[in-house]
């Protein structure tokens, strides 16, 4: 059979064609609402020249307009800094996909004479923007200016307005066209309304859709309210090709288009076409909660996770709001919130609290999806209303923390929590170490010594965890102090945990460094860093914060000694610091300030605490180590020092040899030398050894020597402060103080500032005598005090007189021993 074809039947089909393309087109192009404010001479202009002109040029080129005569009421002011919330209620409300807002004014130029006519000039400017209502996204700007003449002068304004209009739509064409090409490569959000489902479709839907349709790239549940679901749906493609994708679907019915919104069923018969599903006065902008970490239950407490936005989008105000929150299974009672009224187009925000039940977080060992509930009730028009909708949370396992948000650790620090308690003190107060095998070793450090070791003989195992991203967080697992103490094993970052918890509990106070990829300790040795050499003669063996000498920790290696954890860490540090890489100190009571303690671990056991002898055998390795490595870098400082032949350099090999129990040699080598400094230092070093009549001989005539250093004062008022003279020790702080510029300068120089952040430490379970560091304290702040007020210290020989003084501690012939080590601290050395 053969097939004739006549040339108008061709031409017919060709048109045909060319029709169906353009419908094809206009369908697929945005529907848009011009608002363009227009003004002439200041008063409102109502022909809507540069409107209509933009309108025009929109319809020739096909794009769908939303009729002006729907949002008469709507101004281009009222849209000025349009939020996303704003910019897609208003799509929804009129059907908007994108807006075209902005403003044109027409003002008069005066008159002016052509060719013997009299003209009258008026000169316009305008300027919109091209806005997606779905984000609030502004696409583009355009603007232009013009100055027309004419006999009349509403006709020389109308032809202003006009030519801007002209102007305008011919530059929104051109951006519109290029932004549309761009956008037809990206994928773009539309919000996805499915009714007649329920929580046990919801899993089903998400997963078998994007198999589906194609376009669907990715969905995301906003909430459901009964029986529809809200998603944002990711889609590259338009909302008319996502439609089109629906009709195709035996198992759905489409029953609502509206910008960048689509309204679609799972029960396909009965189903009325106008689309009302999750609509209300009362609507619901944004519904928003983090993802739960269980250890956080007590921030969150306090803090809100997250928020739920309203607005009243009605013809009148809703009074009376109430919302309630509620994650079934979690949280033992709702919380509730009230809002007493919220005026028509008002806006507020719901904080999304939760008081969560720690007994059921306990139990959560890995992530675990569930619903929060926001049930929403209001009086409108005297009618109770309630609208109840739900949204999906992640509740993380209860190690879980996030690194993002570094002072999550502080929840896992449980320093008071029984097990941690028990070991620390139980350590502390039987394991036995002779201080002075370590001369110069502050409390803290033979504190940590102990821990360490303790910890070391419990044998450990590093076992390492992998780091995990998820919903934008880098999350990490992280075992309770109570956890690794019982199952012995554990990555960096617990065995970091339980170190510092042991040291919080005792007093001492920690820190965490992370790194890129690393979690390690340090801790405050209570040494200020005037007397950093104390700790070690190599600077970069410590870490100065907050004027106090703080000592790294590798946590990882706690099968090894303290010496080598130390070096270790120190290291690690600083090769850090000098590679300028990511270095976060985690200061742990500014973490619980953030995240307090949480114990989510009770129901743990954990293994006894090892042998005593075990301990000190580890404890004798330590000092051994400690002693031979500090001996030798003494010895050759000392060297190097004493070879300079000065005093300056004398006085320093004197304070080192003094600080190491080497008093002899202190002494001997500051023979030749007298001055005020040199006398200082000699009373220190008679001090050191319980000489409490050579010290004050020596303090005595130091400030003889020069009475304006309040160094010496302060020595004089700790010597008072043993002999219990607490009078004279309070006038001798505030000599000490009264020559400086400032207390804040003393502090810093004297030392004083570590005076006061030792006596608010935890007391250790030590049985031994200590010096009442709170009563330091109240003499420390009464010298403050008297200093303000002007009162004037009276003479030191006055108070204490050679062989009158009785040493409350060491009676007449000197100082009790066991008290120097905590004075030694605070000893002022002039160098």
């Amino acid at each position: 059979m053969k097939y004739k074809f006549s040339l108008l039947s061709i031409f017919t089909l060709f048109v045909f064609g060319l029709m169906t393309l353009k419908v094809y087109a206009q369908e697929n192009l945005p529907r848009v609402m011009v608002v363009v404010d227009e003004t002439i001479d200041s008063k409102d202009a109502t022909a809507r020249k540069v409107a209509g002109r933009i309108e025009r040029a929109l319809l020739e080129k096909g794009y769908r307009i939303v009729d002006s005569k729907q949002f008469e009421a709507v101004k281009a002011r009222d849209l000025s800094g349009m939020d996303a919330a704003k910019a897609k209620e208003l799509g929804r409300r009129y059907g908007a996909e994108w807006i075209i807002s902005g403003g044109a004014q027409a003002e008069y130029g005066g008159e002016k004479e052509v060719y013997g006519v009299k003209m009258n000039e008026y000169t316009a400017d305008g300027e919109v923007k091209i806005i997606i209502t779905d984000t609030g996204e502004i696409l583009a700007l355009a603007s232009a200016t013009s100055k027309k003449s004419s006999q009349g002068k509403s006709q020389a304004a109308s032809k202003s307005l006009e030519d801007i209009g002209e102007n305008l739509a011919a530059q929104v064409l051109v951006k519109i066209d290029a932004k549309l090409k761009e956008m037809r490569e990206k994928p773009i959000i539309v919000d996805l309304i499915i009714q007649g489902i329920n929580d046990a479709a919801l899993a089903k839907i998400e997963q078998e859709l994007p198999g589906k349709i194609s376009l669907i790239q990715k969905m995301q549940l906003r909430y459901m309210e009964g029986t529809s679901a809200s998603y944002d749906v990711t889609i590259k493609g338009t909302v008319d090709e996502l439609r089109k994708a629906f009709t195709s679907l035996a198992e759905y019915q489409v029953i609502g288009v509206s910008g960048n919104r689509i309204d679609v069923s799972t029960k396909v018969s009965g189903v009325k076409k106008a689309s009302m599903a999750m609509s209300s006065a009362l609507d619901v902008t944004e519904f928003k909660v983090d993802n739960i970490f269980p250890a956080q239950f007590t921030f969150y407490s306090k803090h809100p996770i997250g928020k739920v936005t309203l607005e009243n989008t009605g013809k009148a105000d809703i009074k009376n709001i109430k919302a309630k929150i509620f994650i079934p299974n979690y949280m033992s009672f709702a919380s509730e919130q009230t809002i007493p009224e919220l005026k028509v187009g008002q806006k507020k925000d719901f904080d999304v609290s939760a008081t969560l039940d720690k007994e059921k977080l306990q139990s959560v060992s890995e992530q675990t999806v569930t619903q929060i509930k926001a049930e929403i009730s209001y009086n409108q028009g005297g009618e109770e209303k309630t609208r109840s909708i739900t949204k999906p949370i992640t509740i993380y396992s209860k190690n879980a923390v996030s690194w993002n948000r570094p002072n999550q650790i502080g929840a896992f620090i449980t320093y008071k929590d029984d097990a941690v308690q028990n070991f620390s003190r139980n350590v502390i107060g039987n394991v036995k170490f002779d201080a002075a095998a370590l001369p110069n070793a502050s409390r803290n450090m033979i504190n940590a010594m102990k821990i360490w070791d303790a910890v070391r003989a419990f044998s450990i195992n590093y076992v390492s965890d992998p780091w995990v991203v998820a919903d934008g967080d880098v999350l990490d697992e992280i075992q309770f102090p109570r956890e690794t103490l019982a199952k012995k094993a554990g990555d960096c970052d617990d065995s970091s945990v339980l170190l510092a918890a042991c040291l919080e509990n005792l007093g001492i106070r920690t820190a965490l460094i992370g790194t890129a990829d690393h979690v390690f300790i340090m801790f405050d040795t209570g040494i200020n860093k005037k007397n950093a050499s104390r700790v070690s003669l190599d600077d970069r063996q410590y870490v100065i914060r907050d004027n106090s000498v703080w000592l790294p920790l590798e946590t990882t290696i706690f099968n090894k000694p303290f010496a080598e954890a130390w070096k270790v860490g120190a290291e690690g540090y600083y090769k850090t610091v000098d590679a300028k890489g990511k270095l976060d100190v985690i200061d742990i009571r500014n973490a619980w300030e953030v995240s307090p303690p949480t114990n989510l671990a009770s129901d743990q056991r954990v293994a006894e605490t090892p042998s005593v002898a075990a301990i000190e055998q580890y404890l004798k390795e330590d000092q051994a180590l400690l002693t031979a490595k500090s001996d030798q870098m003494l010895n050759e400082k000392v060297k190097y020092l004493l070879a300079k032949n000065n005093e300056s350099a004398a006085n320093e090999a004197a304070m080192l040899l003094a600080n190491a129990g080497k008093y002899d040699e202190a002494r001997k080598s500051l023979q030749p030398y007298k001055s005020a400094a040199t006398l200082n230092n000699l009373g220190n070093i008679a001090l050191l050894q319980g000489d409490s009549a050579g010290a004050y001989k020596n303090y005595s005539s130091a400030l003889k020597a020069d009475g304006k250093d309040g160094g010496f004062n302060l020595n004089l008022g700790l010597l008072q402060y043993l002999g219990g003279d607490h009078s004279a020790t309070v006038e001798s702080f505030a000599e000490a103080v009264s020559k400086f510029p400032s207390q804040e300068k003393a502090y810093e120089e004297l030392g004083i500032e570590n005076i006061v952040a030792e006596m608010g430490q935890t007391k250790a379970a030590e049985k031994s005598a200590v010096i009442d560091r709170g009563e330091l304290q109240s003499l420390l702040f009464s010298a403050l005090k008297d200093l303000q007020s002007g009162s004037k210290a009276r003479a030191a020989s006055r108070n204490i007189r050679r062989g009158e003084n009785k040493f409350v501690f060491g009676g007449r012939r000197g100082i009790d021993p066991t008290q120097l080590s905590n004075i030694k601290d605070f000893l002022y050395w002039k160098i």
